[in-house]
Order: structure tokens, then sequence, then C-alpha cells
């Protein structure tokens, strides 16, 4: 009997740990995640007279984009997992990806900016916003998961923060900086 069990337990072992592995199960974005992204949204305003027709039709990652602007459309009572422009991981449900090109955000982005709490962040476009003139906040470099950042056309001026250079996992990075100087990095 002893037998009949075990070949049992063996036979439907995998079939359990599928189950209960499963990425068909939701996996919601955590509270403090989502709490993140609403304090960001709120940085910022739409500017609806921003010029957007470059942003039509440009393909990043087969991704289509016809959805202009993302706006972080959620709020407290959805999962920020299915807002538009976020992306999250589907085994444990953290964000992942946000993907705010061309989305009209206008103000200014603060060094304190709730953005940093995200700390799985691999992927992060920032591209074709205004942010109003300011430098680029040292704390991206603290965003270590990242292997791309996006922050070309968003009003960005002065010197690129050293400490970008210790994402050792960067693969791409795209920065233009609006500053009649040029770029310099601080050595």
């Amino acid at each position: 009997m002893n037998c009949v069990k075990l070949v049992l337990f063996f036979m439907l072992y995998p079939f359990l740990c599928q189950l209960a592995f499963s990425s068909s199960l939701p996996h919601f974005c955590p509270k403090h995640q989502a709490h993140a992204l609403l304090q960001f949204k709120q940085m910022f305003t739409l500017n609806p007279n921003a010029s957007g027709d470059y942003c039509f039709n440009m393909t990043r990652t087969s991704r289509l984009y016809l959805s202009y602007p993302r706006t972080l459309s959620g709020n407290k009572s959805t999962d920020c997992c299915s807002w538009n422009g976020v992306y999250c991981d589907e085994m444990t449900g953290q964000v992942i990806e946000l993907d705010l090109f061309c989305s009209r955000l206008q103000g200014k982005f603060h060094s304190n900016s709730s953005l940093f709490q995200l700390s799985s962040l691999k992927w992060l476009d920032l591209s074709n916003n205004n942010f109003s003139g300011l430098i680029i906040s040292p704390k991206f470099g603290e965003l270590s998961s990242l292997t791309h950042l996006d922050l070309s056309h968003s009003c960005f001026i002065g010197v690129i923060p050293a400490e970008i250079s210790h994402l050792s996992k960067l693969q791409a990075l795209r920065i233009w900086i609006y500053d009649p100087y040029g770029l310099r990095t601080v050595t």
C-alpha cells in the first residue's frame, strides 16, 4: 500500500508543482508600489497642448505606441499591474517596467520622488515628457535592477550623475539633456 502511495505521489508531484507556481494565478502589485505610483502621478500634470505627432507608430520590443499618452490611469481600487504603462512580474506581481514614453507629463521631478521606491524596476522609460529643466537625480543610481533607462527628450539639464554608473545590470541608457553647454559627467 505504501508503494502505491509513493508511486501516486511521484505521478502527481509535477502537476501539483505546476499548479502551485502557475503564472495564470493573479498576482497583484504590492500596495506600497501602487501607493508609490499614485504619489508619482500626483507630482505631474498632463499638458494637453504638447505635440505628440512623433510619438505615434514608434515601436519598442514589438509594442505599438498607439495608447498615447500613458497616464498611470489607475486608482486605489484597481491593481496597478492593469494600469496603462505599468508592467508587472507574472510570478511576484512586482512592478518591473514603467513605460511613460510620450505621456505629456509636465512638472518638477523631485529627487525624493516615490518612483525610487520601485526597487524591482528593470525598464524605465520617461522619454519625451517635460520635467521642467531639472537635473537628473542621482537616485536613479539606486534602481539597481534597471536594464533599460530612457530619459531622452524630457527637458533635463546639467550633468549626468555618476551614480548612474553604479547600475551594473544596465544594458541600454538613453539620455538627451537640454543644456547649451552639452553633456557633462561629474568626475
